[in-house]
């Protein structure tokens, strides 16, 4: 979205800044346009999984024969929950190694376990770390909620939330600030929860 990112890539490189982004992809399925900002230092992808699109194929098949970190995001809602088996299955296929997945309500507890376990058996690494708002319907939390390991429960207790400008929240929704990862030490930050 941003005529300027091949540049605002090249400077976090000149800066020795790792550089991600979070996208559809939809760019990368113009080669020229990917491995320029490839070349200018780009260091992993989060790539927004729009299975029913062809140029998400495409994009996807430019990428994974590069060198660079490529992880595919799954967002499981009411209509496709049914088919993400068969879509990791096809990710496999395409050399995918590295998958992220949520759902979009407590409904799909079951339909996320489900899902993190075929990624499993796919050996595909389960990444958790990168920047999609996962909210409580995470596989983390439904592995905390099924009793698998304890942690207290609640927001500012178990989790924080950090928004891109540093901004920490109890957890994504509750817009109560309790500092900055930029500004403020971690003790006041931890003190505000």
């Amino acid at each position: 979205m941003r005529d300027d990112l091949p540049d605002l890539i090249e400077t976090a490189e000149d800066l020795g800044i790792v550089c991600g982004l979070l996208t559809d992809g939809f760019k990368f399925s113009d080669k020229k346009y990917m491995n320029h900002l490839l070349q200018n230092g780009l260091d992993h992808i989060m790539l927004l999984c729009q299975a029913e699109n062809k140029i998400f194929w495409k994009a996807l098949k430019n990428l994974m024969p590069e060198d660079i970190a490529v992880t595919v995001h799954i967002t499981l809602n009411n209509d496709n929950h049914k088919d993400v088996p068969a879509l990791l299955e096809k990710l496999a296929k395409e050399d995918v190694t590295s998958v992220s997945l949520s759902a979009v309500s407590s409904n799909l507890v079951d339909a996320l376990a489900a899902a993190s376990q075929k990624a499993s058996d796919l050996h595909l690494r389960q990444v958790w770390d990168l920047p999609v708002p996962y909210s409580s319907f995470n596989p983390v939390a439904v592995e905390l909620e099924s009793g698998a390991e304890s942690a207290p429960k609640g927001a500012g207790k178990a989790w924080l939330y950090v928004e891109p400008d540093g901004d920490v929240l109890p957890a994504q929704g509750i817009n109560k600030v309790l500092g900055n990862m930029l500004t403020h030490p971690w003790k006041k930050i931890w003190k505000h929860r």
